[in-house]
């Protein structure tokens, strides 16, 4: 305790508040890690108070967020400190070196403009190209829960504007990636607008779409539906009395012994060698021999998804008024379908940013396959009801292109910024074909900063659909949507109150109603948000 409270007092004069996590949509302007390139220091140090439970116990929380820029360099820390009520540090994440490492919340040199950039750590947005495949991923979607170190490196060469990028999502599993290489082939035609055109090729992969699940004991159940994550020969425990269904005469739990023809332990239970007589020997026994168990799926084998693209981006008209421009690009799934934005063009004009883009899809394709809610939906847990028992297994969001249909349609962007009071972003995609499931979307994020209330600083909500037959207002809790939502609160000067709210859904059951905690993801955090 003595020796994590001296290591932040040699921090507190050299750090800053770490920026928090915002709401993308798509559509939304490709980050460029953009900040303030003086040479001057800034440093400071910011962080968050409150209480959580973890594995049933109460803990304070301290989180402490330190940051620290020079120029183009910039560094920043997570800090995540739980006290039980004895005044006890939890040391479950800070036993190992990879602890340690998961305390950097970024490390980063320079911008994507830049000759030569990189960023490691958490990474909340990241677009390649025009969004066909990485559309603002976020390897941040479970954190600080689950803590992914993510990072990306780049160069830009002077020469004909070539450039290359690669990404990771986690440097420890290397499982979501991507490159990307860039230029401008026609940089010394001298030809007006063509002379500005950039091209890039993209490369999306997912090397193991199951690897949201881990199998600690190695079992072959992923640990998610695993009632005995750590005993490698246990897994199911069907009346949830607490012992291994491999160990339980009476598996169902209804009051009567299973029959040990179908359910070997009785056997040792009750004594005997399998095959004996049990009826002879046990007349006054009665045994069921019509029970029910689960079953418990093992996990899938390791399967990778990959999508290519190429895309062009040409200048039109760029002065202090209106910025326009027009774009494609085209996609391929491996294995799957392709799909084409062309033509597409973006404008900035005043307080406004627009986009519209006609889009043409083949069957078995997906935009944005890589979104921002994908660490969450890369692979789930599917529960079927066969009769009294459940079946549990895993699917990937790989099934759903094998009943995407064909479609083609429009796409269109708008986001206002309202001066003092905030801003509005609205996209929505509408798609058509003869057997089109899956045409339309919705997002829509609002931030509200309204002076006219005080100590209210900001008040956000976003929610979206995507990728759905249609646009189901009448539930809007499916398993295609996704809400969430932030409020601050200002204390003092130094200090704001701040709540957030967030939920996606699983429809594990496919009743199409999405209801209890098995389907309803659901997170909450209020807490005391500083920085000096």
């Amino acid at each position: 305790m003595k020796k994590s409270w001296f290591l932040l007092c040699l921090l507190l004069p050299l750090l800053l508040f770490a920026q928090g996590v915002g709401q993308n949509i798509p559509g939304d302007p490709m980050p460029e890690d953009e900040y303030d390139e003086n040479e001057e220091l800034e440093y400071g140090i910011g962080g968050r108070l409150g209480t959580v439970t973890h594995n049933g116990v109460s803990y304070t929380q301290i989180r402490l967020f330190p940051q620290l820029n020079i120029g183009k360099f910039g560094f920043g820390l997570d800090i995540d400190l739980l006290i039980d009520a004895q005044g006890k540090v939890d040391k479950e994440y800070w036993d190992d070196w990879q602890d340690y490492l998961n305390k950097v919340f970024f490390i980063r040199w320079g911008n994507r403009r830049d000759p030569f950039y990189f960023k490691a750590g958490c990474i909340p947005d990241y677009t390649l190209g025009h969004g066909l495949i990485f559309d603002h991923f976020s390897n941040m979607l479970r954190y600080p829960a689950v803590k992914n170190v993510g990072s990306y490196v780049g160069i830009n060469l002077p020469l004909s504007g070539l450039g290359f990028e690669a990404y990771t999502h986690n440097i420890h599993k290397n499982e979501i990636l991507a490159a990307r290489v860039h230029a401008r082939p026609f940089e010394y035609l001298n030809v007006p607008l063509v002379e500005n055109m950039k091209i890039g090729i993209n490369v999306g992969r997912d090397r193991n779409q199951y690897g949201k699940y881990p199998d600690s004991d190695g079992d072959g159940i992923p640990d998610v539906y695993d009632m005995f994550p750590k005993d490698k020969n246990s897994w199911l425990d069907t009346d949830g009395d607490g012992t291994p269904d491999n160990q339980d005469f009476d598996i169902n739990g209804n009051g009567i012994i299973d029959h040990p023809n179908d359910n070997e332990h009785v056997w040792n239970w009750l004594g005997l060698e399998p095959g004996e007589d049990v009826t002879e020997l046990y007349p006054h026994l009665v045994f069921d021999d019509d029970f029910f168990q689960d079953v418990a799926e093992p996990l899938p084998a390791k399967k990778a998804v990959n999508i290519y693209s190429v895309d062009y981006t040409l200048p039109i008209l760029e002065n202090d008024m209106l910025h326009l421009d027009h774009y494609a690009e085209l996609a391929i799934i491996d294995g799957y379908g392709n799909g084409i934005i062309f033509p597409g063009f973006s404008a900035s004009f005043a307080f406004i940013d627009a986009k519209l883009e006609f889009r043409n899809f083949s069957d078995e394709f997906i935009p944005g396959y890589f979104d921002r809610i994908y660490d969450e939906q890369r692979s789930r847990v599917r529960i079927v009801q066969d009769g009294e028992k459940s079946i549990y297994s895993l699917y990937g969001k790989e099934e759903l292109l094998k009943s995407s249909k064909a479609g083609l349609g429009w796409f269109g962007y708008l986001r206002a910024n309202i001066a003092n009071i905030g801003y509005v972003k609205l996209a929505y995609q509408d798609m058509y074909g003869e057997q089109s499931n899956m045409g339309k979307s919705v997002w829509a994020n609002a931030t509200l900063s309204p002076a006219v209330v005080p100590k209210l600083k900001e008040a956000g909500l976003y929610y979206s659909q995507a990728y759905v037959p249609y646009i189901d207002f009448r539930r809007p809790r499916n398993s295609a949507a996704a809400l969430s939502g932030k409020l601050v609160w200002e204390v003092s000067e130094n200090s704001n109150l701040v709540a957030r709210y967030s939920e996606t859904y699983n429809d594990q059951n496919g009743d199409g109603i999405i209801k209890g905690k098995d389907e309803i993801i659901s997170s909450f955090g209020m807490s005391i948000e500083f920085s000096f």
